[in-house]
């Protein structure tokens, strides 16, 4: 039996589609291959019947703890199992987390319908509300300005 779905590595002709994929959602940024792990090439892919229908990339750190982050999905798929294979697929990128070593994988969505399902996987879901604070571009180059200036 043939099997339904198929996770795998990013590939680089799998970029172009993701860009595409992150314009499509205004709220995000569209990551620059040199922030993502490995270039670009350190994610997962979720494929159904050869359409590549989600990605998601691993960040592995020098601790035990990995992140999963800029998770996108093709916005023209509206398949019913669209989640089952977004849950797939992150239940996929902790399984590489932790077969790298780490013993906690780190992730954050604004969607409730993935945090559901993260939940249905045995995933702890903290209940309070934080902000994200990050160093962005802007940060970064005021930080090497202040350096350069002494």
């Amino acid at each position: 039996m043939e099997e339904k779905y198929n996770v795998r590595p990013v590939k680089v002709e799998d970029y172009v589609d993701l860009i595409e994929w992150w314009k499509f959602y205004d709220h995000v940024e569209v990551p620059s291959s040199d922030i993502l792990p490995n270039s670009g090439l350190g994610g997962l892919v979720v494929e159904k019947e050869g359409r590549m229908i989600a990605a998601a990339y691993i960040y592995l750190t020098n601790s035990a703890i990995g992140y999963v982050d800029f998770l996108v999905s093709d916005p023209s798929y509206k398949g019913r199992d669209r989640f089952e294979m977004i849950t797939l697929l992150i239940d996929a990128c902790s399984e590489v987390a932790v077969n790298q070593g780490c013993r906690i994988v780190w992730a954050m969505t604004t969607y409730d319908g993935v945090v559901r399902r993260c939940e249905k996987l045995g995933h702890e879901v903290l209940e309070d509300k934080y902000s994200v604070i990050y160093t962005h571009q802007k940060t970064a180059e005021r930080i090497i300005k202040k350096q350069e200036n002494g």
